[in-house]
């Protein structure tokens, strides 16, 4: 009997270790999980264009589990802890990171259109994703004008550049939307192209602002974090945008000169986007053979240093900011591939496809990781 009594009370005492897990993570959840959302999504859109579909649906499947369960997630938050919620959307640096539901949002809206012509359900995603872009604005505007601490260049970090990803992803699906219904309102695509230019200007500024910050200050590469693969991820998503716009935009036979200032703009940014991997390499590298390892560096590292995503024991740096290097990674190859077909520069198709692969092998590594850290999760806690 004392028996009995004794596993009733160790199931009764896991069941609560278990609701107080979950109520803490509803409590502390953020939407840059939606990060992996992002990331998956546009590797199967650049798998998709590089005609492997059985590769591409399967991380489109993927998403299709992804998104919910971090849509409940978020829900949740918003109905049992909206004190708190309110309480990151009032911080500069956490709003930003909640600008990663508005790009997976509208990135799962792209592959509803790819993959299945799902047109009326990216369409609601696609309001979704708008009204979260001006929600998250507003906190954004508010709280940068009440902070005062920093002046404007100290500001500007990876992270910073999601308010351009994000503005030119609605245009992104919006372009593919109004190809899809086959609309030809001039004013409808000059709208969708108006969001693609204001994140182009933003960019400029911005870019311009981390590049001082980066070369010209004092920055050590111990403050090297994945976000800031987001300076290239912001030029291939405008990349792809700009290449789709030219593509799919129907404009009167006046304003045909536009499509060609696009297309320019376009393959000016892919340079700029392009200048900036060898430098992310780099300092990838880096942080992987220099964090966290005493010398001598084990030879898997020198040999592959993003290996440290997956494997490892005391090596193993897997955190979910790691998402963010993943989605300009796979950002890129989309988009070098979207502006082959809108430039017909061939070549240009070559280097994606080898730059293609290396992103699935370290989305391969990134998600090893992150099974590995909810694996370690459920075994703090006893059966």
């Amino acid at each position: 009997m004392l028996a009995i009594t004794d596993s009733n009370n160790n199931h009764a005492g896991t069941i609560m270790m278990w609701r107080s897990v979950l109520r803490n993570g509803v409590k502390n959840f953020h939407p840059v999980y939606f990060a992996l959302v992002m990331a998956t999504g546009i590797v199967s859109i650049a798998f998709e264009a590089m005609d492997f579909p059985v590769i591409a649906r399967a991380l489109f499947a993927l998403n299709l589990v992804f998104y919910p369960v971090l849509c409940v997630f978020l829900l949740a938050r918003i109905l049992f802890f909206l004190p708190d919620l309110m309480a990151d959307l009032k911080v500069f640096k956490r709003t930003l990171l909640f600008l990663t539901f508005v790009v997976g949002t509208n990135t799962i809206g792209m592959q509803f259109i790819l993959f299945h012509q799902a047109i009326s359900l990216a369409i609601c995603l696609w309001f979704i994703a708008l009204t979260g872009w001006f929600v998250c604005g507003y906190f954004i505007l508010s709280s940068f004008i009440a902070m005062r601490e920093k002046s404007l260049p100290e500001t500007v970090n990876g992270p910073t550049l999601l308010i351009v990803v994000s503005a030119v992803s609605i245009s992104l699906l919006g372009i593919n939307l109004l190809s899809a219904l086959n609309l030809s309102d001039s004013f409808a695509y000059l709208i969708a192209g108006g969001f693609w230019l204001l994140g182009f200007v933003v960019y400029v500024l911005l870019i311009t602002l981390l590049i001082c910050r980066l070369f010209f200050r004092r920055f050590e590469w111990m403050d090297w974090d994945a976000p800031y693969w987001i300076s290239m991820g912001t030029a291939a998503i405008l990349t792809l945008a700009g290449s789709e716009f030219v593509m799919r935009t129907h404009l009167p036979p006046e304003w045909a000169g536009l499509r060609e200032i696009v297309l320019w703009m376009t393959v000016l940014i892919w340079m700029i986007g392009t200048m900036w991997i060898p430098y992310l390499l780099l300092m990838d590298t880096r942080k992987f053979t220099r964090t966290g390892i005493s010398a001598p560096i084990p030879l898997w590292i020198k040999i592959c240093p993003w290996l440290r995503l997956g494997f490892g024991k005391e090596h193993h740096v897997y955190d979910p900011a790691a998402w963010s290097r993943v989605f300009p990674m796979g950002m890129y190859t989309a988009g070098l591939l979207a502006l082959t077909n809108a430039s017909g520069y061939a070549f240009l198709a070559q280097i994606a496809s080898y730059w293609g692969w290396f992103v699935l092998f370290v989305w391969l590594l990134t998600v090893i990781g992150m099974l590995r850290s909810v694996i370690s999760l459920i075994q703090r806690f006893p059966p």
